[in-house]
């Protein structure tokens, strides 16, 4: 009967053990990340990425603006994205934690929202985007957007220049 109830406890332990463990895989803590992001419609070259490496020095996440244009190939939205390492450019947005991303967030930058200055926008110009799941946190600053019209009411980014940082949260 005791031998039972050893077994048992040591069993759940194990369990534990290896839940915690694999919680501790699943968030590498990663080195704190500043970075400058500089996009302008006038540049050929319109993706930017960097790569966001883990304390061992692998990199485990990549962190890139992606612009969105409309059928005119005006650059009408950009959008911060963060992914695993490896993972294709069709693969979900890591700062959109729930996969139902709905409407304007903190990691966009949607030209007719920024037409009436970044203080007025949405989200104003300091944006913080919390992921508990990952353990981290990417803090953003938009220090310059500038827009265009395209049509009545519509805009497109002529430029945009941000600085992120991305850190591991506080435990």
């Amino acid at each position: 009967m005791a031998t039972d109830r050893f077994c048992g406890c040591f069993f759940v332990l194990c369990l534990t053990t290896l839940g915690l463990s694999s919680n501790a895989v699943a968030k590498p803590r990663v080195i704190p990340l500043q970075t400058s992001v500089a996009f302008s419609s006038r540049s050929p070259e319109s993706h930017w990425s960097v790569p966001v490496k883990a304390s061992d020095g692998s990199t485990v996440y990549v962190l890139s603006l992606e612009p969105d244009f409309d059928v005119e190939h005006h650059a009408v939205t950009l959008e911060l994205v963060l992914r695993h390492s490896g993972d294709k450019t069709d693969a979900p947005n890591l700062l959109d934690p729930t996969g139902r991303r709905h409407g304007l967030q903190a990691y966009d930058f949607a030209a007719n929202d920024l037409a009436r200055g970044v203080q007025k926008s949405a989200f104003g110009e300091k944006r913080t985007v919390s992921l508990k799941s990952l353990g981290l946190v990417v803090r953003i600053v938009v220090s310059k957007a500038s827009v265009s019209p395209i049509s009545a009411g519509n805009y497109q980014l002529d430029a945009l220049d941000l600085q992120v940082e991305v850190d591991n949260l506080d435990p």
